[in-house]
């Protein structure tokens, strides 16, 4: 299975005389404090269907992930907060400090991950997304 991953940011285009509406760019040129759009395409580039298929995504640096913006097709998405070590449900994300447990910031996250519930045919692509705040 490959993976790529598209960032993009949201545009409301106004032209003369029609409603407004939204379309996505790529993201070349993001300020701070922006959102941005992040797409992780799966695709099965073998000629067998992919059972339990995993893939895995890293914060892009500069970017803090956005609670609750994960999605994927019958995805099974947990959360990593220490570098692709482990991963958790985001209500199940504990940082241990000497105080006690405590749950983490988005800050904190590192990686999403998102286990597949259904096989992956061949030559099929799968698309899950995410959003971080651009830094």
């Amino acid at each position: 299975m490959t993976s790529e991953l598209v960032a993009e940011v949201r545009e409301e285009v106004q032209l003369p005389q029609r409603p407004a509406f939204v379309r996505y760019q790529p993201a070349t040129a993001i300020t701070q404090g922006q959102t941005v759009f992040y797409t992780v395409r799966m695709r099965n580039a073998t000629p067998a269907p992919i059972r339990d298929a995993v893939t895995v995504q890293r914060i892009p640096s500069n970017t803090v992930y956005v609670l609750g913006s994960a999605s994927g097709p019958a995805a099974e998405i947990s959360f990593s907060i220490d570098g692709g070590q482990t991963f958790s449900s985001e209500s199940q994300l504990r940082v241990v400090e000497p105080t006690g447990a405590r749950r983490p910031t988005a800050r904190e996250y590192t990686h999403v991950r998102w286990r597949l519930r259904n096989a992956l045919a061949p030559g099929a692509t799968a698309l899950a997304r995410f959003q971080a705040t651009f830094q």
